[in-house]
């Protein structure tokens, strides 16, 4: 029976499963295939941080992949804003790209290192074909001092080598941005950051979504960051939720053993009451 989409859900997963098989040549019995993803459910309300929280290994890239259609999952359904996202094609699928966008975990991997920050920037205006030359360079820009990078003159035309860890990240959400997305997935945005900076990336992603009412995926190890950061959480392991709820909720009275485990390897930290939704003050 077909799944009718609610329309506080931007996002709507149900039993996705994904298993990688062995391509490899053998007379022998066949080798099983490694289940990923093994019967995952959850929901994404529009406007929310939800944090997709696991270790190495749990599934928690395999799930962006399949929900950026960068792989193909086996079973079940994905709704990604009323669209059935396994039977996108042509405009449909363009249309579905222009919504969703990725920040990176390590910038300095997915910046090409012969493109300027006004290329790679401005290379998804281009892909979708927005504006003219005129507009996009001021589409650029806004997209730069949004993301912090303030003046843009001193940031558009140097190379990804030439600036920090941090400026890259925020070139990484410039570029995410520059297509005012509805929704963002943020794959461990700050890992390969210290704590001073990941702390302003954290408020620069707070202030993105408060004024643009964009949605996130926060995808992480760290339960920490995930509290900081997300209204509603997921705990991933071997590839099954095993535990989902509030944030605050979930990580005061844990259900799942892996959980608490998870809670166990962190290092003690405490909070203030929230700021704000989603956003508690160290």
């Amino acid at each position: 029976m077909e799944t009718k989409p609610d329309p506080t859900n931007i996002l709507k997963m149900t039993n996705i499963i994904k298993t990688y098989r062995s391509h490899r040549i053998s007379f022998r019995k066949p080798e099983p295939g490694v289940t990923a993803v093994d019967d995952v459910s959850f929901h994404i309300e529009k406007g929310e941080v939800f944090g997709l929280v696991g270790g190495s290994g749990s599934g928690k890239t395999t799930l962006a992949r399949l929900l950026l259609k960068l792989d193909n999952f086996d079973s079940g359904e994905i709704l990604f804003d009323g669209m059935d996202v396994r039977h996108l094609k042509g405009a449909a699928l363009r249309s579905f790209r222009r919504k969703i966008q990725m920040i990176p975990q390590d910038p300095y991997q997915s910046l090409n290192p012969y493109f300027s920050i006004y290329d790679t920037i401005g290379e998804p205006l281009v892909i979708h074909k927005i504006g003219d030359e005129e507009t996009r360079a001021d589409m650029i820009k806004k997209a730069l001092e949004a993301s912090g990078l303030i003046p843009a003159s001193d940031f558009i035309f140097r190379y990804p080598h030439q600036l920090s860890g941090g400026q890259r990240q925020r070139a990484a959400i410039a570029r995410a941005m520059v297509l005012d997305p509805l929704f963002i997935i943020a794959d461990e945005p700050t890992s390969m950051l210290d704590a001073s900076i990941s702390f302003s990336i954290f408020k620069l992603l707070t202030t993105i979504k408060r004024e643009r009412n964009v949605t996130f995926l926060f995808i992480t190890h760290d339960l920490a960051a995930a509290r900081f950061f997300c209204d509603r959480i997921a705990v991933i392991h071997h590839g099954r939720i095993v535990e989902t709820g509030p944030t605050r909720e979930v990580i005061e009275n844990p259900k799942a053993d892996y959980t608490r485990t998870l809670i166990d390897a962190q290092p003690r930290f405490t909070f203030t009451r929230p700021a704000s939704k989603g956003v508690d003050t160290p």
